[in-house]
C-alpha cells in the first residue's frame, strides 16, 4: 500500500538521517578499494587457475545459454521443495545431454554448463560411475552393447554398491550372484536386510540399470565381490521389474536434488554377459578365471578414478566458500574505533584475518593438488592399458589419504567460513549452508575418511619396514629412508626463517617420518613385538595411524604446492607469482603450526622456535590481506555459479539479500499463508 509522507515528517528526520548515511560505508566502494590496492593482475591468475581465457569465455557463453531455461533462473532454487528439485534438477541435467548429443554445444560447452549450474541431480552416478566402470571393467563387445545407448541416455545407470549394513568394507557385502549352469545365468538376491543396497544417487527413482557389486558364486564357491550391470526397471513404464524393489532413501542433510535410493533383489535372474568381464570372466560350465596377478586389484581403477576426482573439486569447492567468505567481510563493517571514526572492515580483525586467510592459501593448494593427482592418474590409466598395474599400490594409498585430507578440510573450512559472515552466514541467500551440506558427504562417501586414512596408514608403515630392511621405495614416501633424520634439529633462528620452503618441507618431512615411527612401535607393541595390519593390535592403534595418514597427506599437499607455484612461475608474471609465493608460505607456516605439538614432542624444535612459528604466520598473513579479494578473483569464479549475495563481485551484498528475500513464497500476498488458517481467528479480537 503506498502512501505519502508530509514535508514535516522528512524535515524531522532528515538530520540525524543525514548523519548516519555520512557514516554509512558504501560496500560497492569498498569492494572497488579491495581491488585497487592488489599486488597483482588478477584477471591473470584466473586464466591460469581456470586453464586459459577460452576457458573463461566458455563460462560466460554458458551461463547465457542456462538463464534461457526457467530451470536456470538460479533465484528460485532456494524456494524449492524436494519434488521440484529433483525433477527440475534432472530436467536441466538431460536437457544439457541432449543438447550436447544433438551437436548443438560441444562436450565441453556441456560440461561448462553443467558446472555453473551447479544443480547434482539424477544422473550424477551415471555420468560419474556407470559410463566410467563399463570403460574400465566391460570387455570391448560389452562397451559396445551398453555404451552408445549410454550416451544416448536411451539407459541410465547407477553405481550400486553401498548396503545397509556394509560400506567401505567392500568383502563384507552381503548381495549375492549364484551361478545357474542349466540356464546360463546368475541369480541375484538380497539374502538378508542389511545386504539392502543403501544410497546410491539417481538409484531411487531415475536409473533403469546398475552396475551391481555382489558376491560371484560358482560351483559352490565364492568368488569375492565382482560387477554385473543389471536392469531393474521396465523400459516402456519405468516400473521396477519382477523380482527388484527399489525406491527412494527419502530427505538428507543436503543434496537432495539427487534420489539416493534403496534396491534390494528377489531370486533375479540375470544372463552370465551381465559380468563386467574385462579381467575376471565366468565359463560356460561355471569355471571361474581370476584377473592375472598383476591385475587382480583392477577393481580398485574406478575407485581411485572417483577418490581422484574428489581430490580434485575439493579445492574447487573451497574456493568458492572462501570467495563468498573473504568478499563480504571485505565489505562488512562492524564497531567504530571511536567516536566519529568509520566502523572497522570486519576481515581487518586478527582473528578473522587469522582463519580466513589460511583457508584461501589451502583452497589453492587444494586445486593444486587435485590437479596434480588426476595428472597421476591419467598417467597409471595409460600404464593400465598397457597391462601395466605396478603403480596402482602408491597410487591407491595417495588417493586414500588426499581423498580423506582434502575432504576434511573443504568440508571444515567451508563451516569455518560460514561462521566469518556472522548471521548472514546463516541464511540459505549467502550460499554457503547449501554449499556446505551439499559437499560434506565427501567425507563419507566413496569411503569413509578415517578407513581412508588407515588405508594410506597401511602403505606408510609397510613402506617404513621396507626402507628399514634397505628394500626400493615409492617416490612419495622416499623420505622414510632417512635413517638420521632422529638426530637432526631445526636450524630456524627467527620468525622470517620460517618462511623459507627447505625450512617448511624439512620440518613437515620431521613430523611426518616421526609420526610413522611412533605408529609403527605402537603397533608393534600391541602385537607382542611382530607387525600384523589387522585384528585387536591394528584396530586399536587407529589414533596414531590416522595421524601418521595425516601428517603425510600435510607434506604432500605443501610440496606440491611449492612445485606448482614454481612451474606456474615460468607462465605468470613476477607480481603474481610473488602474490602466490606468499600464499604459499602462509600454507606451510599454518601445517606447521598445527604440527608444533609432534615437532616439540619429537626434538625437532625448541620452545622459542614455536614461538617464531606463530609469529610467522601472523607476519604472513599482515602480508596476503591487501590481496585478499584479488586472490579470490584468481579462482575465476563468475557471480552466477557462486550464487551468493554476500559473495557478489561488485560487493553490493545488502541489496543483493533484500531482493533476493522478495523470492520467498512467504512473501506472495501481504498478509501471509496462515492468515486465514491460523491467525485471523486467534487475533480477531484484538484490542490492538
Amino acid at each position: 500500500m503506498s502512501r505519502t509522507v508530509d514535508a514535516r515528517t522528512k524535515a524531522l528526520v532528515e538530520p540525524v538521517a543525514r548523519e548516519i548515511r555520512a557514516a554509512t560505508s558504501d560496500p560497492k566502494a569498498d569492494a572497488v578499494a579491495e581491488r585497487e590496492q592488489a599486488s597483482f593482475d588478477a584477471n591473470e591468475l584466473a586464466v591460469y587457475m581456470q586453464g586459459g581465457q577460452s576457458v573463461l569465455d566458455r563460462n560466460v557463453k554458458a551461463i547465457q545459454m542456462l538463464k534461457q531455461f526457467p530451470w536456470g533462473d538460479k533465484s528460485k532454487r532456494p524456494f524449492l521443495t524436494r519434488t521440484e528439485e529433483y525433477v527440475q534438477g534432472l530436467e536441466a541435467s538431460v536437457t544439457i545431454w541432449k543438447m550436447a548429443n544433438e551437436g548443438k554445444i560441444t562436450n565441453e560447452e556441456a560440461m561448462a554448463m553443467r558446472k555453473q549450474l551447479n544443480w547434482p541431480a539424477g544422473l550424477e552416478l551415471h555420468l560419474g560411475m556407470f559410463i566410467p566402470s563399463l570403460l574400465a571393467h566391460g570387455t570391448k563387445e560389452q562397451q559396445e552393447a551398453w555404451l552408445p545407448p549410454s550416451l544416448r541416455l536411451e539407459m541410465v545407470g547407477t553405481y550400486a554398491q553401498t548396503e545397509l549394513g556394509h560400506g567401505t568394507f567392500v568383502r563384507g557385502l552381503e548381495t549375492v550372484a549364484v551361478f545357474d549352469p542349466d540356464s546360463d545365468e546368475f541369480v541375484v538376491h538380497s539374502p538378508t536386510l542389511t545386504s539392502t543396497k543403501w544410497w546410491p544417487g539417481g538409484l531411487g527413482k531415475t536409473a533403469t540399470h546398475v552396475i551391481l557389486m555382489a558376491r560371484l558364486i560358482s560351483r559352490g564357491k565364492d568368488h569375492g565381490v565382482h560387477s554385473f550391470v543389471v536392469q531393474i526397471r521396465d523400459m516402456a513404464g519405468h516400473t521396477p521389474l519382477p523380482g527388484v524393489t527399489v525406491g527412494d532413501i527419502g530427505p538428507k542433510m543436503g543434496y537432495n536434488g539427487v534420489d539416493n535410493g534403496f534396491l534390494r533383489f528377489d531370486h533375479l535372474r540375470i544372463p552370465r554377459s551381465a559380468l563386467l568381464a574385462r579381467f575376471a570372466r565366468l565359463e560356460r560350465d561355471g569355471t571361474y578365471v581370476p584377473p592375472p596377478p598383476a591385475n587382480a586389484k583392477a577393481s580398485y581403477a574406478t575407485m581411485v578414478f572417483v577418490r581422484a576426482d574428489i581430490v580434485k573439486n575439493a579445492g574447487d569447492f573451497l574456493g568458492r566458500a572462501v570467495t563468498i567468505a573473504t568478499r563480504y567481510t571485505a565489505v562488512r563493517r562492524q564497531t567504530a574505533p571511536g567516536p566519529g571514526a568509520r566502523e572497522l572492515q570486519v576481515l581487518d580483525y586478527d582473528n578473522v584475518q587469522q582463519v580466513l586467510l589460511p583457508l584461501l592459501a589451502r583452497a589453492y593448494a587444494l586445486s593444486f593438488m587435485g590437479r596434480a593427482m588426476f595428472g597421476q592418474y591419467k598417467a597409471f590409466d595409460a600404464a593400465r592399458a598397457r597391462g601395466d598395474f605396478s603403480a596402482l599400490p602408491e597410487l591407491h594409498a595417495l588417493s586414500s589419504g588426499l581423498k580423506a585430507a582434502c575432504t576434511d578440510a573443504t568440508s571444515d573450512g567451508i563451516e569455518t567460513a560460514r561462521r566469518t559472515c556472522g548471521g548472514h552466514g546463516f541464511s540459505q541467500l549467502s550460499a554457503l549452508p547449501t554449499l556446505f551440506t551439499s559437499y560434506v558427504q565427501n567425507a563419507t562417501w566413496e569411503g569413509d575418511n578415517n578407513v581412508m586414512y588407515l588405508q594410506a596408514a597401511r602403505f606408510l608403515v609397510r613402506a617404513l619396514i621396507t626402507a628399514q630392511r634397505g628394500g626400493r621405495l615409492a617416490p612419495s614416501v622416499q623420505y622414510l629412508a632417512d635413517e638420521g633424520a632422529g638426530a637432526r634439529r631445526c636450524g630456524v633462528h627467527d620468525a622470517a626463517g620460517w618462511r623459507a620452503a627447505p625450512a617448511q618441507v624439512e620440518a613437515l618431512t620431521r613430523a611426518a617420518r616421526h609420526l610413522a615411527v611412533q605408529a609403527a612401535a605402537v603397533l608393534r607393541a600391541a602385537a607382542g613385538g611382530e607387525l600384523v595390519f589387522e585384528g585387536e593390535p591394528w584396530n586399536g592403534t587407529n589414533v596414531d595411524l590416522i595421524r601418521l595418514a595425516k601428517a603425510h597427506s600435510a607434506l604432500l599437499l605443501h610440496r606440491n604446492f611449492l612445485e606448482a607455484v614454481e612451474a606456474a612461475a615460468g607462465e605468470l608474471k613476477p607480481a603474481t607469482t610473488r602474490a602466490l609465493r606468499t600464499l604459499c608460505q602462509l600454507h606451510g607456516v599454518t601445517l606447521l603450526v598445527d604440527a608444533a605439538g609432534d615437532l616439540l614432542e619429537a626434538g625437532y624444535i625448541n620452545s622459542t622456535q614455536a614461538v617464531q612459528l606463530r609469529a610467522a604466520k601472523r607476519e604472513l598473513v599482515r602480508a596476503v590481506r591487501p590481496d585478499a579479494v584479488a586472490l579470490t578473483d584468481g579462482f575465476g569464479y563468475e557471480d552466477y555459479l557462486l550464487s551468493s549475495a554476500l559473495g557478489r563481485k561488485d560487493g553490493d551484498v545488502y541489496q543483493a539479500l533484500l531482493e533476493a528475500a522478495q523470492g520467498s513464497p512467504l512473501n506472495d500476498t501481504a498478509e501471509g499463508p496462515a492468515w486465514h488458517t491460523v491467525l485471523k481467528a486467534q487475533l480477531a479480537h484484538s484490542k490492538l
